[in-house]
Formats: C-alpha cells, sequence, structure tokens
C-alpha cells in the first residue's frame, strides 16, 4: 500500500495538519524515547533561563512553550523534520548577554532590558525567515557566503560552548557535580562520535541499539549515578501543576514589558544573521537524511517545500514571540531525532507505516506529559546542568565536525580560526567576526571555485 503525505491530514494554507490518532498512529518506541530524552534535553534550557534573572518555576514555563512550540513543526505544520533548538547559536547568545550584563551562570537579578533586547532578536529573526520563505531567495543568499566565513561562524559556536562549559562555568556547573558530568559527557560523546564504537555498533545488535538512543544511555547512567554517590538530591514531589505561563508572559513579553528600542534592533543583527546561517545548514541536512532514507520507502513519498519549513519556523517564532521571546529556541531540526526517525521509518511500512507516526509519537504525545507532572520535574531539576553541558559539549564537537570540513585551503582554515575566535569571544561586539570574515574573505582568501553549500 502506497502512503500519499499529501492526502493524509487537513490542508490549512500551504501547510497540513495531523491530528493524533486519527492521521498519526502511535508508536510506542518514539512514545517512551520522546518522554525521556525529551524531558532532559529541555530541562537545559531551564539553567539559561534562571541566568537572565528568571525562577526555576518560570524556566519550566518556557520550556513548556518552547516545546510545544517545537512540537508543532511536524504536526501542525506538516514539516517532515524533528525540530529542535537553533542549538549552536545559544552559547554565541549567552556569551552576548554575558558581556551586556544579561546573563550570569549562578543566576542574574531579574531586568526588563534582557528580555527586551531578547525580543529583538526574536524580531529581526521571524521576519527575515518569513521573508526569505516568502521569495525562495535563501539559497541563493547562503550560498554567496565565503567558505571561511561560514566555517568561522560554525567553529566560532563550537568555541563558544566548549569555553563555557570548560572555562567560564567550569566552577559554577561543572565542578557541582563532576563524576556525572564527566561520565554523561564521556559516553555520550563516545556513543554519537566514536568510530570505534559505530564499527562496533555495525556488527552488534546491543551497541546498535545504544547508538541509536542517542544521549539517553549516557544521561541516565549520568543521573543515577549522581543520585547514587551525591552529587544529586532526591526529593520528588508528587502531583501535576500546570506551568506558570502567566508570570512568565507578564516578565518577558513585549506586549507585557514594552518593545525594544532602536539600539537594540541593531545589537541583535548580527546575531540574527549568525544564527540563520546555521539555521539554513540544518534545513539542508534534514532534506539529505530524508533524501537518503526516501531509497528505502518508495511506498511513502516525503516532499520537502524549503520555503515551506521557513514559513512554519517564522510562524513558530511569532507565537513564541507574542508570549516568551526566547531565540533560538525555535529551529528547524534535532539532528539526532531526525536520524533515529528516518532509521527506524526506513526500515519498512511494518516498522513505521509513515514518518508521521514516529515524529508525531515523539513530540506531541510525549511532550504535553512532561510540565505538568511533578514528579517528573522534581527528579529532574538536580540534573538540569548536567543536560545544559552534555547539550553544549555535543553541540561543540558536532560544529567542530561540520565546520573544519568546510575550508579547502590554508587561507580559509587560517581565516575560519581568526573569524571563530572573534565570534565566540567578542560579546556584544560580535558584530565585529562578521565585518573582519568578509575583509579576510576578500583579502586573504579571495574568490574560490568551490564554496561549500552548507
Amino acid at each position: 500500500m502506497n502512503i500519499n503525505t499529501k492526502d493524509n491530514g487537513i490542508k490549512w494554507g500551504p501547510f497540513r495538519l495531523r491530528v493524533p490518532f486519527i492521521h498519526i498512529k502511535f508508536r510506542a518506541a518514539e512514545f517512551f524515547q520522546g518522554l525521556i530524552i525529551s524531558g532532559a534535553t529541555a530541562f537545559a534550557g531551564i539553567p539559561i533561563a534562571m541566568g537572565m534573572g528568571l525562577t526555576f518555576e518560570e524556566g519550566v514555563a518556557l520550556s513548556f512553550i518552547s516545546g510545544t512550540l517545537i512540537a508543532f513543526g511536524p504536526i501542525i505544520f506538516g514539516v517532515p523534520f524533528a525540530p529542535g533548538w537553533i542549538t549552536p547559536a545559544y552559547p554565541i547568545v549567552i556569551g552576548v548577554f554575558a558581556t551586556m550584563g544579561f546573563y550570569l551562570p549562578n543566576g542574574a537579578e531579574y531586568q526588563v532590558e534582557t528580555f527586551q533586547f531578547m525580543a529583538a532578536i526574536c524580531i529581526e529573526f521571524t521576519l527575515l525567515v518569513a521573508l526569505l520563505g516568502i521569495t525562495g531567495l535563501s539559497e541563493k543568499i547562503v550560498s554567496n557566503i565565503p567558505n571561511a566565513l561560514k566555517s568561522g561562524i560554525i567553529l566560532g559556536a563550537a568555541v563558544a560552548a566548549f569555553y563555557q562549559v570548560f572555562f567560564k562555568e567550569f566552577d559554577a556547573k561543572f565542578m557541582e557535580q563532576p563524576i556525572a558530568m564527566t561520565i554523561a559527557i564521556t559516553l555520550c560523546i563516545l556513543t554519537t562520535f566514536s568510530d570505534p564504537f559505530k564499527k562496533l555498533a555495525a556488527n552488534n545488535t546491543f551497541f546498535q541499539k545504544i547508538s541509536s538512543l542517542g544521549l539517553l544511555p549516557g544521561f541516565l547512567i549520568a543521573a543515577i549515578v549522581a543520585y547514587t554517590i551525591g552529587e544529586a538530591t532526591l526529593d520528588v514531589t508528587w502531583g501535576f501543576a500546570f506551568p506558570d505561563v502567566i508570570t512568565l508572559f507578564e516578565k518577558t513579553s513585549p506586549f507585557s514589558i514594552g518593545f525594544p528600542s532602536l539600539n537594540m534592533y541593531l545589537d541583535a543583527l548580527p546575531l540574527v544573521i549568525i544564527g540563520y546561517i546555521i539555521l539554513f545548514g540544518d534545513i539542508i541536512t534534514g532534506q539529505e537524511i530524508l533524501n537518503d532514507a526516501q531509497k528505502e520507502r518508495p511506498d511513502e513519498i516525503i516532499s520537502v517545500d524549503s520555503n515551506r519549513v521557513h514559513l512554519s519556523i517564522a510562524i513558530r517564532n511569532l507565537i513564541g514571540l507574542i508570549f516568551n521571546p526566547n531565540f533560538p529556541t525555535q529551529g528547524a531540526l534535532w539532528t539526532g531525532v531526525h536520524v533515529v526517525v528516518a532509521e527506524r521509518w526506513k526500515k519498512g511500512p511494518n516498522e513505521m507505516p509513515s514518518i508521521f507516526d514516529g515524529l508525531g509519537s515523539y513530540y506531541l504525545m510525549a511532550i504535553p506529559f512532561l510540565y505538568v507532572t511533578l514528579p517528573f520535574i522534581t527528579l529532574m531539576e538536580p540534573l538540569m546542568n548536567i543536560a545544559l553541558n552534555l547539550t553544549l559539549v555535543l553541540t561543540g564537537f558536532a560544529c567542530a565536525y561540520v565546520a573544519l570540513a568546510i575550508p579547502k585551503s590554508n587561507p580559509e582554515m587560517a581565516s575560519a580560526l581568526f573569524i571563530s575566535l572573534l565570534i565566540a569571544f567578542s560579546g556584544e561586539y560580535v558584530w565585529i567576526g562578521l565585518i573582519v570574515g568578509i575583509i579576510l574573505s576578500i583579502l586573504v582568501v579571495g574568490k574560490t571555485e568551490d564554496e561549500v553549500q552548507i
């Protein structure tokens, strides 16, 4: 039986809504993975929120809003991607906020200006993504960005992530749970990036299953160790409570605290450009993963429209802006989850009738349980810094892999390294990195014949 994804769902505008249990079949494996993995990674955003002056409870509400909007990608808009944060942009954003006095590792005082600046980034990013989606100019623009600048931006995200974990916040976060942190990071790097482990998994069903679960095994082992040796204290509260989205709206929405000043829009522009370049790379990656998987599934033809992907991301960011502007939590791709779902889909209709069954089960059918269940929230609270550091380190490794493969000449490599340091450490003057990148690309690298499409 062939599945036509265009007929499966309710069409609205250029999008297609799929109602859970009607257009989407429940898949238990994806549901339970989503319940645990989404919970672990969603809590990585809470320390960032607290570093910007919010309380833990408001951080939970922030994660609830961003997680729900992320789930809209495949469910409400019909985009066949496993969506996630624009994760590499986060360490750069944190660095900029820190130099502006809007972020402290151990928690800052709440400032209206912090979230007005965040709103400025979100407004500009939403407008840019919407414009490029409507006009279809995204590919032309990004393809003309020099290799050295592309590589420098992505490598800058890697440097910023490593610096935040192992230097800037080492005492404040890492050394509070050093054994559990080390175990989590070590195991997840091995299962995600190690070539020897991949070769082992290729010939061993057990290790293949471990590999397919992404960061879950490493995180669970680290959590058990943390609670066992006292690096985390078990204090579970029973019951249910809806996240305090009202207070979050009052403290962060531009419709409550006021819109940004002109200077904030100007300061935000470099971050918007950096975020979009990373986002476009994620869109291309998501398309390539599906193109590869499609060869094994001629029974379900998946259509990926880049313009529709852009518009869906713009709308998600617009809704987030209204309730809680939180760039860069609304992106195109969670690569690890996308690969896991696509690999399962490749095995045939008996394993997964439609890719939307896997995506829907992973997101919408799991995420709503996370933020209203007090036992889960209180169990995860002592582990949130592990989740954050794990997310940043894995992001750093992934960005380094991509960035170091882009330069094709020594001048490009040297320029990319210099640009990356400026991007990672110039803080509120991050725009200097972009300008220097353009100058180096013209005067040092010059015109090349093989610019790489990220």
